[in-house]
């Protein structure tokens, strides 16, 4: 972990994980001048009169964000190394979706420690610094296709981060993270109705 990033408290930042976890990512949208970055994702949530569990777009807004980097690759399986492809913070936006929504597979995500990305570092398509500061956070999430051979790595560093539904309401981060951890609650549980295709059963 770099030592001189903060974290989110111990509540929000596993939270947020478990909120976050197989979530469909929509877009992103890059305002570089602003230092702001917005993450359209489709997220696992069940509200708190216990009505059926489904799923939620909502937009994530990473302020003060002070660097991104990003790895898009190919590598098929008589590849030796993996290819680098061409991309640019501008491209961002549409290399995600190319991939047609992609879940965020994993459980961590917020303020992760640098072990993935030392392995992809080396294989950057970009690494753009919009601010020579240390900034307080950073999140981290991949996109894959399936048999597909390619692989997108995403990297922000960050200040704050804010939750809205598509109307532009907040939600606080308390209502976010309970409504995610009520689904997986629910599909820890057996319920049928807290499934989703790419996400597997309980054990």
């Amino acid at each position: 972990m770099n030592q001189s990033r903060g974290l989110l408290d111990s509540f929000d930042r596993n939270g947020l994980n478990t909120a976050l976890s197989e979530s469909t990512c929509l877009g992103m949208e890059v305002d570089a001048d602003a230092h702001r970055l917005r993450l359209s994702l489709s997220v696992l949530t069940q509200s708190a009169d216990g009505a059926e569990p489904g799923e939620r777009k909502v937009l994530l807004t990473f302020t003060g964000v002070t660097r991104v980097a990003a790895s898009l690759r190919i590598q098929r399986w008589d590849d030796i190394d993996a290819r680098v492809l061409p991309l640019t913070i501008d491209q961002l936006d549409e290399a995600i979706e190319s991939f047609g929504g992609g879940g965020l597979h994993g459980w961590e995500f917020i303020d992760v420690d640098d072990s993935g990305w030392t392995l992809w570092s080396e294989l950057l398509s970009f690494d753009t610094v919009l601010d020579q500061r240390i900034a307080a956070h950073v999140i981290e999430f991949s996109q894959e296709e399936g048999i597909d051979p390619r692989e997108l790595d995403v990297r922000v560093w960050f200040d704050k981060i804010t939750i809205t539904d598509l109307d532009g309401r907040e939600i606080p981060m308390a209502e976010f993270v309970e409504g995610g951890r009520r689904w997986w609650a629910a599909h820890d549980s057996g319920d049928a109705r807290a499934s989703k295709a790419d996400v597997a059963p309980p054990l």
